[in-house]
């Protein structure tokens, strides 16, 4: 309009606003510098926990390993006392530690015992003996009044011999 015309600048703008591609590879260069960070911390922290699982692991090692021990060694102190006690029994010494009095009250204990097992064994045969009297009248009640040719019964269990082979398959 006044005389002078509007040319038309061409030229490379790339100085004004600035390259797009370098700053996108530069934005994905910046993410993946994250997430390598990231991953690192990870690593470090899963390292560190097995580091101290496997602490812990041989502590709990440590500790039976000792217990083994201490266990075998009273084992062993308790087999030398009993074979050191069956010695002196054989060779008709008083036992080591113990008075001729204390073996008295160990017969009695013993005969007691005896007697007490004894009691007991009265007390299983009389179970056992009504276990079977049970057994019989279960078996005579599911066993069929007029029984067909055709049905099939099934004989009665054996509960004569001992019961430790019985079972419920």
């Amino acid at each position: 309009m006044f005389g002078k015309t509007k040319d038309v600048i061409e030229g490379d703008f790339s100085g004004i606003f600035g390259d797009e591609e370098a700053a996108d590879h530069e934005a994905q260069l910046a993410q993946l510098r994250e997430r390598v960070n990231h991953v690192e911390g990870q690593i470090n922290s899963q390292f560190t926990s097995m580091a101290a699982y496997a602490q812990i692991a041989q502590e709990q090692i440590e500790l039976a390993r000792s217990e083994s021990r201490s266990e075998n060694e009273r084992s062993e102190s308790r087999l030398t006392q009993l074979i050191e006690r069956e010695r002196a029994e054989r060779m008709g010494m008083p036992t080591p530690g113990t008075e001729p009095s204390a073996t008295s009250e160990t017969d009695q204990r013993l005969d007691s015992l005896e007697a007490a097992v004894e009691v007991i064994k009265v007390g299983i045969s009389d179970c056992l003996s009504r276990q079977k009297a049970l057994a019989e009248a279960i078996t005579a009640l599911f066993q069929p009044a007029n029984p067909s040719p055709t049905s099939t019964v099934l004989p009665p269990p054996n509960i004569d011999g001992p019961i430790g082979d019985l079972s419920l398959n």
